[in-house]
């Protein structure tokens, strides 16, 4: 039988008289959390750039998506070839850059814009797309 105790004996060592609580935080520990946005101020979406051939890419700048052989599912090569507007750079715990996008011909951008809904890929995956004369990066 599945989960079926077959034994109880008891664990080594005593008992904790008291259990511990857990009102305080351990020693060490800093004071925010480290998902906590706020707790480093080093990084910023909104400001952050990466360098993509070259050219400072940052938020309202255009790209082209190139999704990768490797890390593509079906979806996003429907994708390739495509332009999208950067809507933040992102920095992940492990050190990996992110670019979260909206594609520019997509209808409903607006609305997953405004529910922070992007696609988001490695820096390698895309290409800079040059701004037309006369507009400037990041408008439409």
């Amino acid at each position: 039988m599945r989960g079926a105790i077959r034994y109880l004996s008891p664990g080594p060592g005593p008992a904790p008289a008291t259990p511990p609580t857990f009102t305080e935080p351990a020693a060490g520990t800093p004071a925010r959390p480290w998902w906590d946005p706020g707790s480093d101020t080093s990084v910023s979406p909104e400001t952050d750039h990466v360098l993509v051939a070259g050219v400072k890419i940052a938020r309202g700048s255009r790209v082209r998506m190139r999704p990768g052989a490797r890390r593509a599912d079906a979806q996003d090569l429907f994708l390739t070839g495509r332009e999208a507007l950067v809507e933040a750079v992102l920095h992940d715990v492990d050190g990996q850059v992110h670019v979260a996008v909206s594609p520019v011909s997509d209808p409903l951008a607006e609305l997953q814009r405004n529910h922070g809904r992007f696609l988001y890929f490695a820096p390698d995956e895309l290409e800079p797309v040059q701004a037309p004369a006369g507009r400037r990066e990041g408008t439409q």
